[in-house]
């Protein structure tokens, strides 16, 4: 999997991910993240979420990593509103298995 990679929201706005391989590693900070797979040649969406802390991702990318997850990326984003905004773009677009959103400010 590559370091980056960009999803194109359904508004056609690309939001640009970056791998995380640690989950000890996930930030606490605020974000977005995704868990993907490559279905020949093409990024398949298995969830996607909206997170208060990417801490929390790594719950969700092991219930993603069951359902056929290769890998998870995230995406810094603190303010809440814009995370919503963008989660539920992709959501839109991939309409993934698993959707994670955290709480009414996420």
């Amino acid at each position: 999997m590559n370091d980056y990679i960009e999803l194109l929201g359904a508004d056609g706005v690309p939001l640009r991910f970056r791998l995380n391989t640690r989950l000890e590693e996930l930030p606490a900070m605020a974000g977005n993240f995704v868990c993907v797979r490559d279905k020949g040649g093409e990024l398949e969406v298995i969830c996607a979420g909206a997170a208060n802390s990417l801490q929390s991702a790594a719950k969700a990318w092991k219930g993603a990593r069951d359902k056929g997850a290769e890998a998870l990326y995230v995406r810094l984003n603190v303010a809440g509103a814009t995370r919503a905004q963008e989660l539920d773009s992709l959501v839109e677009r991939y309409k993934p298995a698993q959707v994670i959103s955290e709480g009414p400010s996420a």
